[in-house]
């Protein structure tokens, strides 16, 4: 009696734990992304994170419903722009969206992507994405996109000019564009952009590089009284994955992400296009005039800044300088 009583027990046991496989198979539990970025919520630059977050929610539904989610977890307040790859590379968080300024010390090359004569589609199909991942790849990183907006830098001042000198000013740069500033003979000052305007208002500098969008998240328009046309160079703004999180997804996943990064690529160059008009609109309602250099010093800073830019790049990278040099640029 005692063993048929174990039997049936034993029986009704196998039959509850079994009962939610049978049933109901289990569900895949969800894979979440922690992403950072190197701007606050409240920067022009953000956005572009955000319609990558959104282009992602939408294939997710469409390929993957409830199988992945990118989760933003914080700007510079929670972890410096400047450690944020490295904090991708240890596994700390699983994105980050940056510019390449901020890791030049992890990966040099990625400085000659401002110099790019192409958008960021475009570096998809004549392979300088997969060059470029390639060389992310052996740093423990993948790069996912290029969320550069494709946006040039523009030349901000408080004093007029008339040619491609600026022998005399003292102007604030990153390292991005120092190179440039110092070939057109400019004295390049790096201070970060939290100084840039009391800098502007004790007459410390005389002007300032910055995309042609953004300026006036930071109340620099009220110090600016000109900008210069051309514009030079684009912001890269790369997002770079943890290798090992990149290849311990399925294959079904790491599609969805490659086929958003793609689509949030081609969205967010149509979206900063846009916005630039409507900036430069803003800014001469505001009173700030346009210098348009003439053709002949138009080409003198524009060969200059490309020269002094490829020359920094390739000194620097001499075996992998070149080769970018082929792929990023159109006039070979």
């Amino acid at each position: 009696m005692r063993k048929k009583w174990l039997f049936v027990a034993g029986t009704a046991m196998v039959a509850f734990l079994t009962s939610g496989i049978v049933g109901a198979p289990a569900r895949a539990e969800t894979v979440i992304l922690k992403a950072v970025t190197a701007w606050p919520k409240t920067a022009t630059e953000y956005k572009a994170f955000t319609i990558f977050m959104d282009t992602v929610d939408r294939v997710v539904a469409k390929k993957a419903p409830g199988e992945m989610k990118v989760q933003f977890i914080g700007g510079p307040e929670a972890v410096q722009s400047t450690d944020q790859v490295q904090a991708v590379q240890r596994g700390m968080v699983d994105l980050a969206f940056t510019t390449n300024a901020y890791y030049l010390s992890v990966i040099p090359e990625v400085d000659a992507l401002k110099l790019s004569d192409y958008s960021p589609s475009e570096e998809r199909a004549n392979g300088t994405w997969a060059y470029m991942n390639d060389l992310h790849k052996k740093k423990g990183l993948y790069y996912l996109a290029r969320l550069g907006i494709s946006i040039p830098f523009q030349l901000y001042l408080k004093k007029p000019i008339k040619t491609a000198d600026l022998k005399g000013l003292n102007i604030r740069v990153s390292p991005m564009y120092l190179q440039a500033i110092k070939g057109l003979g400019g004295n390049p000052v790096v201070i970060p952009p939290t100084d840039v305007y009391v800098a502007l208002e004790r007459n410390v500098v005389d002007g300032f590089c910055w995309p042609a969008v953004g300026i006036r998240d930071w109340g620099w328009d009220k110090q600016t009284k000109y900008l210069v046309d051309p514009t030079f160079y684009q912001g890269p703004n790369p997002l770079v994955m943890n290798l090992k999180t990149w290849e311990k997804l399925p294959k079904k996943l790491q599609d969805v992400l490659t086929e958003a990064a793609a689509e949030s690529e081609k969205e967010v160059v149509a979206y900063y296009a846009d916005l630039m008009k409507k900036e430069r609109a803003l800014l001469t309602k505001e009173g700030i005039e346009t210098i348009t250099l003439p053709p002949a010093e138009k080409a003198k800073f524009l060969k200059i800044a490309y020269d002094e830019g490829w020359k920094d790049v390739i000194q620097k990278n001499p075996k992998t300088g070149p080769e970018l040099k082929k792929l990023l640029s159109k006039s070979k």
